[in-house]
C-alpha cells in the first residue's frame, strides 16, 4: 500500500461525511426556513444577474423570486447531490476500480437520496418526494460520472 493511501482514504470520508452533514442540515430547515434561505439565494442571483431587479416594487421583486424558486430548489438539489457523487467517488476510489467505485458512489448517493426525502416527510411543512430523489440520483451519476470520465482520460493519456 502507498503510504500516503491512509491518509488521502480518511480526508475522502471526512469530506464525504462533512457533505452528507451539509445535506442533512438543509434537510432540517423546516418550510418557512427553507423558503427563506432559497429565497434569500434567488434573491442575491437575480440582484446581480437581472440588472432591472434593484428597480422592481417589492411585490414584483417577490412574484420574480417565486417564479425562479422551483428551478432554483430543483437545481439546489442536483448540485448539491454531484458534489456528494464526486466526493464518494473519489473516496471509494482510494480502494476499488474505476468501475466499482463509480457503482458505490452511485449505489451511496442514492440510497442517501431516498433517506434526505424520508427524513424530510418528518419536517414541518416539507414532503418526501420521489421527483427529489430522482433529481438527486442524477446529480450523483452526473459526479461520480464525471469523476470516471476523468480517471479514464487520465489512464489513456498514459498509455
Amino acid at each position: 500500500m502507498k503510504k500516503y493511501t491512509r491518509p488521502l482514504r480518511v480526508i475522502l470520508w471526512i469530506l464525504v461525511l462533512a457533505w452528507m452533514a451539509l445535506i442533512f442540515r438543509f434537510s432540517m430547515e423546516n418550510a418557512d426556513e427553507s423558503s427563506s434561505t432559497s429565497g434569500a439565494v434567488i434573491r442575491w442571483l437575480l440582484e446581480r444577474l437581472d440588472k432591472g431587479f434593484p428597480a422592481l416594487s417589492p411585490a414584483e421583486q417577490f412574484d420574480r423570486i417565486e417564479a425562479w424558486s422551483f428551478v432554483v430548489r430543483k437545481l439546489a438539489h442536483f448540485l448539491i447531490f454531484t458534489v456528494l457523487g464526486l466526493l464518494a467517488a473519489a473516496a471509494f476510489s482510494v480502494d476499488l476500480g474505476p468501475q466499482e467505485a463509480f457503482f458505490a458512489a452511485l449505489a451511496l448517493g442514492i440510497v442517501y437520496a431516498a433517506a434526505d426525502e424520508i427524513h424530510q416527510a418528518f419536517v414541518p411543512g416539507r414532503a418526501c418526494q420521489l421527483r427529489d430523489v430522482l433529481i438527486d440520483a442524477s446529480g450523483v451519476l452526473l459526479g461520480a460520472g464525471c469523476l470516471a470520465l476523468i480517471r479514464h482520460l487520465r489512464a489513456k493519456t498514459r498509455h
